[in-house]
């Protein structure tokens, strides 16, 4: 694929994204169809099922591929004391986080009172994604290591999105990053030291 393709397609992913966004906000997710979808982001019906199987698939993808991006082109903040440094495991979790309070509205919709399952599963699934590449770049461990612990910890996640996002008061960014940090760091670096010692034990025995 050239440049110029690969520019018209993030520049088509990123309007079926927006549009899909701005509709939960104005009207529920349940309410909004493939073809609300299409006419919000001018384009073409068999343009969007060469990306997408559904609405539900371009939630989740669309989601995921946009907190992807953020995280990755994510910079210190000097004016921000409670940013842990970005080579932190943990880090991406802080800006999720930062993103929910930033845009509440975005995760009412996805999290709020009226959410619905199809919403909280693939909002756990778009934070399970994010969390196992961090931490597969991060330690030498195999994904599957990892399945339990990262399910635990992305329902957790989902949970504090939740009250960062609808609660009142909101629960602030960094109390809830601390929080994460101070059950969760200590007991997932141990689980990881062991199933890299595990991997290296199965490849020398």
């Amino acid at each position: 694929m050239n440049k110029g393709n690969d520019r018209r397609v993030r520049r088509t992913r990123n309007a079926l994204h927006q549009a899909l966004i701005e509709l939960m906000i104005e009207r529920g997710y349940e309410r909004i169809s493939v073809s609300d979808i299409l006419d919000r982001a001018d384009v073409g019906r068999s343009t969007f099922y060469a990306h997408f199987r559904d609405k539900d698939d371009l939630l989740l993808v669309s989601s995921t591929e946009y907190l992807r991006a953020t995280i990755m082109a994510a910079r210190p903040d000097p004016d921000d004391p409670f940013a842990p440094p970005l080579s932190a495991p943990l880090a991406p979790v802080y800006t999720l986080f930062q993103l929910a309070a930033e845009n509440p509205e975005v995760y009412r919709a996805l999290l709020g009172r009226k959410a619905n399952a199809v919403l909280l599963r693939a909002t756990r699934g778009m934070v399970a994604k994010i969390l196992v590449e961090r931490l597969t770049d991060t330690f030498d461990v195999e994904e599957e290591a990892l399945s339990a612990p990262v399910n635990f910890l992305s329902w957790g996640i989902v949970g504090l999105l939740g009250m960062i996002a609808d609660s009142d008061p909101p629960l602030a960014a960094p109390d809830a990053y601390r929080q994460v940090e101070a059950l969760v760091a200590p007991g997932l670096e141990d689980l990881v030291r062991g199933g890299a010692a595990a991997g290296a034990d199965r490849s020398t025995g």
